[in-house]
């Protein structure tokens, strides 16, 4: 029994990450179950059986699309005692030029959410915690004397505003801003928010 429910976690997590592959390429709008079964070389009756339905197929393939990203993001990040260093590893990783693959899945849950009460619902789930994660950051880093904020939240949602807004500029309207650009502008908002020279956010 106990090997029966670890086979069947496994299943589950590769049709969650073969269903953000898929949104990944055609979006939640064309995803289709049977587009999902075919990825994995399975019956699309099994997929309906981990997940009832689609919306919730694409729910928590968001959900969890998110969880890898996060995990993928402490682990870079552990064993750095500076909060400048955590915070520019961060931001190197997930801006929009960075090698965080979750943008393109994000604009789509963004544009999916207008419509789906339930997919709102994990976008919103999903950026707290990013926002909450990197106030954290902040208030440490303001606490050890490395940056100069009177408003660690509202920095820290800012600073999130501006790469939210970048992704769409980098991924919806490829070309248009170069990543150079793209990463100058986000190292200068965020010196501008933390009173820091811009060359104090060199790669560590």
């Amino acid at each position: 029994m106990a090997r029966r429910r670890k086979d069947a976690g496994v299943r589950r997590e590769e049709i969650l990450r073969a269903t953000a592959n898929v949104i990944e390429q055609r979006g939640t709008a064309l995803l289709r179950v049977a587009d999902v079964a075919a990825a994995l070389g399975v019956s699309p009756a099994l997929v309906v059986y981990h997940f009832q339905t689609k919306d919730a197929l694409i729910a928590e393939s968001l959900r969890w699309a998110a969880q890898q990203d996060l995990a993928r993001l402490a682990s870079m990040t552990d064993g750095m005692t500076s909060a400048r260093d955590r915070l520019v590893a961060a931001l190197k990783w997930y801006a929009p030029t960075g090698s965080a693959k979750g943008w393109r899945l994000w604009i789509e849950n963004w544009a999916a959410g207008l419509r789906d009460p339930a997919l709102r619902q994990v976008g919103r789930e999903i950026d707290l915690v990013w926002k909450e994660s990197l106030t954290a950051t902040i208030q440490e880093g303001v606490g050890a004397g490395e940056f100069v904020t009177a408003d660690p939240r509202g920095a820290a949602w800012r600073i999130t505003a501006l790469l939210d807004g970048l992704a769409v500029q980098a991924i919806v309207h490829r070309g248009l801003v170069s990543p150079e650009e793209l990463t100058e502008w986000t190292m200068r908002a965020v010196a501008t928010e933390l009173d820091l020279d811009p060359s104090v956010l060199a790669t560590p």
